[in-house]
């Protein structure tokens, strides 16, 4: 029973550890859940902000293709305080620019009017020999296409006045495909001559010939391209102004219209601790922006810290629940123990109402509650059982001779010694004072109960060493049988009682069975 109790006391502790256990890896993953949340709203926030970025790039392409569409061939001063007014509004737009066809066969002639209209030092020049770098592949156009407008005109850009876009590497691919698309057509992102990265958004359009004078500088002709620089780091900025979590790494690849890939920007963030990347997850996202124009990847990553998880507030429950871990086994256990030692107190009531405090034999109560077992055994088997009655003799004058404590003694001694005489089925009471009863179970026969008698006798006769030294002992011993000489507790005892008694009056130190039979 106790070891049943103990592992219920295990179970239990068990249980509860677990349940705080398991209530402190929901909190954990409640915080963790939140902060994928608030992962997935960030996404959609900075997406939106590159997105309306990406959007107005071609709102304002195009309403500066629609302006060069309409303004003077000549009148520079016109799509200058044009480009004034939209950079005003969109300062993340670099620059605007325009070049615009020269047939091949023209080249010189237009390079001569410029000279003479415009600026006497107009030069058409290649790229590569401006920036004295190795030519690389081109495609091949019909015509050349200097730039011949800029805004604003910035000292360091001043030189790419006259520059043949065609020859530019990663522009004269993207200006072929002008030509077959009426939408805007993206660059890679390249290193800028005056310093920085930067794309290029660029569209062609078409208007009606002009009839000119050639004391004029044409510096918009029919076949036009219009082109929007825009810096990386100007993307970069918006994103960085909308961060409201400096700890994301966002990479943003932009892709052309060729199926070329070049980055665009990627934010810098610290990097997260050996114990963060082991106990908890990185949030990943990837986002394509469709735009028309400007296709572009977003790829956001964030690590999850500890302290993203462990807020003010988880760790004021954490702290709860690590309380409740602590206490909660010791509850149980004091709880238990107090069961333990009402079911000890208990078990200690129940065996002093029913055993005898000084010798420890069952009393007279709890051996009538085995005759009756014994009883009822009979009743289904039929097998005879005896009562045997002992009482010591002379018992009375060793008390009065030697006193109680020596009484006592002996007492002791002689329960010890019937149970030693006795097998583990049969039942050995103190019935008061110097008188014991036996229940001898499982007899064959009369004769049975008569060599159990005997054993006793002999067992029980035996001086005892007390505290004054030996006392010898003996014993007087009657048996009766049941169904023999009757079947209740009460006539069993007492046929016992007369054939004991008869032993007494023949000298005592004897054993006799009663002659009488049950009717």
């Amino acid at each position: 029973m106790l070891t049943q109790r103990r592992r219920s006391l295990v179970g239990f502790i068990f249980f509860a550890v677990s349940l705080v256990i398991f209530s402190a890896w929901l909190l954990l993953k409640f915080e963790t859940q939140r902060r994928e949340q608030r992962f997935s709203e960030y996404v959609q926030n900075i997406s939106g902000v590159v997105s309306d970025q990406l959007h107005t790039n071609e709102a304002v392409l195009a309403g500066f293709s629609a302006f060069l569409q309409a303004v003077d061939q000549s009148d520079t001063d016109a799509a200058a305080r044009y480009a004034a007014a939209v950079l005003s509004a969109y300062p993340h737009i670099y620059m605007l620019e325009a070049a615009r066809a020269v047939p091949l066969a023209e080249q010189d002639a237009f390079e001569d009017l410029l000279r003479r209209t415009w600026r006497p030092d107009f030069e058409l020049k290649d790229f590569p020999s401006l920036t004295q770098q190795a030519s690389q592949s081109q495609a091949f156009l019909n015509e050349t296409w200097p730039v011949l407008f800029m805004y604003p005109l910035l000292p360091e850009s001043s030189s790419i006045y006259g520059v043949r876009l065609e020859t530019v590497a990663y522009l004269s691919y993207a200006l072929a495909r002008t030509h077959s698309s009426q939408k805007p057509v993206v660059s890679p992102v390249f290193a800028m001559y005056e310093g920085g990265n930067a794309y290029i958004l660029m569209q062609s359009i078409s208007r009606p010939e002009q009839v000119r004078l050639n004391t004029r500088p044409n510096f918009f002709g029919s076949t036009m391209v219009t082109l929007l620089l825009v810096k990386t780091n100007s993307l970069l900025d918006a994103v960085t102004n909308a961060n409201v979590d400096p700890l994301v790494h966002i990479r943003a690849i932009l892709k052309t219209i060729a199926g070329s890939e070049s980055e665009v920007f990627s934010t810098d963030t610290e990097q997260a601790s050996f114990l963060d990347r082991l106990l908890l997850p990185r949030q990943v996202s990837r986002v394509e922006i469709s735009n028309t124009s400007q296709p572009i990847t977003l790829m956001f990553e964030r690590q999850l810290r500890v302290e993203d998880v462990l807020t003010a507030e988880t760790l004021i429950i954490l702290v709860v629940l690590a309380g409740a871990l602590v206490l909660m086994p010791l509850v149980l256990i004091r709880h238990f123990q107090a069961i333990e030692r009402a079911e000890v107190e208990h078990e200690r009531s129940a065996y002093l109402a029913t055993h005898d405090v000084l010798t420890q034999l069952p009393n007279r109560y709890l051996f009538s509650e085995r005759f009756d077992q014994v009883y009822a055994e009979w009743q289904v088997k039929g097998i005879p059982f005896a009562v045997l009655l002992i009482d010591l003799d002379y018992f009375k004058e060793i008390n009065d001779k030697y006193g109680h404590e020596v009484g006592d003694q002996i007492l002791r001694v002689v329960a010890d010694r019937m149970l030693a005489a006795t097998r583990s089925c049969d039942t050995v009471a103190r019935y008061g004072g110097d008188e014991f009863v036996a229940l001898i179970t499982d007899l064959r026969s009369p004769e049975g109960a008569e060599m159990k008698a005997t054993r006793m006798l002999e067992t029980i006769a035996q001086p005892v060493v007390t505290t004054i030294g030996e006392v010898p002992l003996s014993c007087s011993i009657g048996v009766s049988i049941c169904p023999l000489h009757g079947q209740s507790l009460d006539t069993l005892l007492k046929e016992a009682d007369q054939a004991m008694y008869g032993v007494k009056q023949l000298g005592r130190m004897g054993i006799a069975m009663t002659k009488k039979r049950a009717i």
